[in-house]
């Protein structure tokens, strides 16, 4: 894959190829295919994070109102003589469609690929008044999907159910029977009978343009339409991009873990950890995050603030996860305080996301305050070294070259506690920024950019960051006020939700026990799409 490359540097680069073919073993050959008959488990974590966390349903609304606040620009730059169309993907960008795939998990039988395209199905959260909307403007709304032709009458009944605008048959173009499976020709045929796409939507880079071999290379060619005129949706259950994965690497070394995972816990996380760290679709995701971002950095009402300020948080959001982040494993801690120190020391050879440093750069131009807040501790434990955490993280900010980094305005989760606390959350180091506690100034937190609801101010508001339907109550807010970096790795998500499915803390269970949680997760998104 040609974003591997440019993704991960280095050492982290060779311990990178290690991981990605130690989760491969635990992928089907096509994970993307439909009707895979015993689809291994290694999206179970991917379709988990999907179907039930906050984060995503937060990531499509951002999108679905980033689009919404572009869409009058984008139709006014049509060519005169023009028809203003949307171009969308259907599948796992209007409705879910990972049920499908979660279905097969265990499944011992191949699924029939026709059932998935007459199951009950719901919208996607801010999808339809989206295109709603689009089609009051005048915008002809196309769906192109590479679901078969002869399941083009049951597409549209479901489509026009769940509010979608579909004004004829001949706006939902489907794979035709003997055709290759080419979303390109799809999309030049609409621009050749007289329309001009001013967006199109999806879950693939595939569904946006043609894609070239050296994917870094076309992110940075198209790298700006992101959020613009192209918006992608977070699928870490199953695309290209897995298959990508699968060419590319070459290496048969293993990873050498200092606490070993669970096999069944490594099997569930193999698609989210390949995704994320080693996809150019995730980096296509970052990027939207941040162009979004970027662009509310400008806005009148956030300008004319005094004492403007971005809170963002570190890990997941401006530096990507280690190759090794399953180390330690969920559940787990490390041995020891040296081993503690080792792990933070082996992400100083991962990368940054995509777009963060150019997100920050601009944010002090404009005469923003960055405040980074993170979770991490303050010291490691280990005796005469207070303070190494922290002096890490400096080293590691300063060494991507993000702005004004400095022990004031970074915030770990030992300072600016209660009391007799040594370790507290981050509504704490947030509180301490707008009440002048940080160095004398009452900031006016405008951005706040995180890969949890967590790292927003949800708490403030009196909202748990960990129930889903406090992205419902703040919906509008997303690709406003916060943005969110997609990320399915991470564990604080996955102890809260699991915890709260099995009714007590899930790391008191065994792996066994902690394997058929996710299990029966999966499964009952599968039977209740």
């Amino acid at each position: 894959m040609g974003l591997l490359g440019e993704l991960v540097r280095g050492t982290a680069k060779a311990a990178g190829r290690r991981v990605v073919l130690s989760l491969l073993m635990f992928l089907p050959a096509q994970p993307f295919a439909y009707g895979h008959k015993g689809m291994d488990n290694g999206a179970v974590i991917a379709a988990n994070w999907q179907e039930y966390s906050g984060e995503y349903a937060a990531y499509l609304y951002q999108s679905f109102n980033g689009a919404t606040d572009q869409l009058h620009g984008q139709i006014a730059a049509v060519p005169p003589g023009k028809k203003p169309a949307i171009i969308t993907d259907i599948d796992d960008t209007l409705i879910p469609g990972t049920h499908y795939f979660a279905s097969m998990v265990d499944a011992d039988e191949a699924k029939n690929p026709e059932l998935a395209h007459h199951q009950p199905v719901r919208a996607l959260p801010g999808a339809v008044p989206f295109l709603q909307w689009a089609n009051t403007l005048g915008v002809e709304i196309f769906y192109v999907s590479r679901r078969p032709d002869q399941a083009k009458a049951a597409t549209i009944k479901t489509l026009r159910q769940l509010g979608y605008p579909v004004l004829s048959e001949q706006h939902v173009l489907l794979q035709q029977p003997g055709l290759p499976p080419s979303k390109q020709d799809k999309r030049q045929s609409i621009i050749d009978r007289g329309y001009h796409p001013v967006m199109l939507l999806g879950d693939q880079l595939e569904d946006l343009h043609q894609v070239d071999s050296d994917k870094q290379q076309w992110l940075d060619q198209f790298q700006n339409r992101f959020g613009s005129q192209w918006f992608i949706l977070p699928n870490s259950v199953y695309g290209f991009w897995a298959e990508d994965a699968a060419s590319d690497e070459n290496s048969s070394q293993n990873v050498a873990y200092p606490v070993a995972p669970a096999k069944q816990y490594q099997q569930h996380i193999a698609t989210a950890e390949i995704w994320m760290g080693h996809s150019a679709d995730f980096a296509a995701t970052a990027l939207q995050a941040y162009n979004l971002a970027t662009k509310a950095l400008a806005n009148p009402e956030n300008m004319q603030v005094e004492n403007r300020a971005v809170v963002v948080d570190i890990d997941g959001t401006l530096i990507n996860y280690p190759p090794i982040h399953i180390d330690p494993p969920f559940c787990r801690t490390l041995p020891s305080p040296e081993e503690k120190m080792k792990s933070y020391q082996r992400q100083l050879g991962v990368s940054a996301i995509p777009g963060a440093k150019a997100f920050l750069d601009r944010a002090v131009t404009l005469g923003y305050k960055i405040f980074y807040l993170t979770a991490r501790e303050q010291s490691s434990g280990r005796s005469g070294f207070q303070g190494d955490i922290e002096e890490l993280t400096l080293t590691q900010l300063n060494s991507y070259g993000f702005p004004g980094v400095t022990r004031g305005n970074l915030l770990n989760r030992a300072k600016f506690c209660p009391p007799g606390r040594k370790s507290c959350g981050k509504e704490h180091q947030r509180q301490a920024i707008i009440s002048g506690k940080v160095d004398g100034k009452r900031y006016d937190v405008r951005l706040y950019v995180g890969d949890l609801l967590d790292d927003f101010d949800l708490k403030e508001r009196g909202l748990s960051p960990f129930d889903r339907a406090s992205v419902e109550a703040t919906r509008n807010d997303y690709g406003r006020k916060y943005f969110i970096i997609p990320n399915p790795l991470n564990k604080t998500w996955m102890w809260h939700h699991y915890s709260k499915f099995a009714r007590q803390d899930i790391c008191q269970m065994s792996d066994r026990e902690r394997s058929e949680i996710r299990k029966r997760l999966v499964k009952e998104a599968a039977m209740n799409k």
